[in-house]
């Protein structure tokens, strides 16, 4: 199996689309958290979406990403957030995504399947893109 594996990348004009789009890949896949990455393509001038496949050992309730693919991700696109779903309960931030998103140094996108909304966690040091996180947010 390729460590590198890409997912398909997902080039999206405008914040409210972004999120629609999110939000339907939410849906599809209601067992298990989905993930992936937000990030901007400033040469397409565009959102870009990429689905992650979740590789945590219980993806009804975590969600995990190949670090390779996460350094890659970053490597070709301006970083805005790493997005995933909960299947349960609310879009509240986790313990762990806490954790994860102050290890990271990047904003977390939940989506809640029961709620049907959007959370966005901030970590006090960020590397992604705070502007066009800053745009997301004022349309979630």
């Amino acid at each position: 199996m390729d460590l590198a594996m890409k997912e398909t990348v997902q080039y999206i004009k405008g914040e409210i689309s972004t999120l629609h789009k999110i939000k339907e890949i939410a849906h599809k896949n209601f067992t298990r958290e989905v993930c992936g990455f937000l990030g901007y393509d400033h040469n397409k001038n565009k959102y870009v979406i990429q689905v992650e496949r979740n590789v945590a050992e219980d993806p009804s309730k975590f969600f995990m990403i190949n670090p390779l693919n996460y350094l890659l991700f970053k490597e070709d696109y301006e970083m805005v957030a790493v997005f995933h779903s909960h299947i349960s309960g609310d879009e509240k931030e986790s313990e762990f995504d806490i954790k994860m998103a102050d290890n990271c140094c990047q904003a977390f996108l939940i989506y809640s399947l029961n709620t049907k909304k959007i959370n966005i966690y901030t970590p006090k040091i960020i590397e992604g893109n705070v502007n066009k996180l800053e745009r997301i947010k004022a349309v979630k």
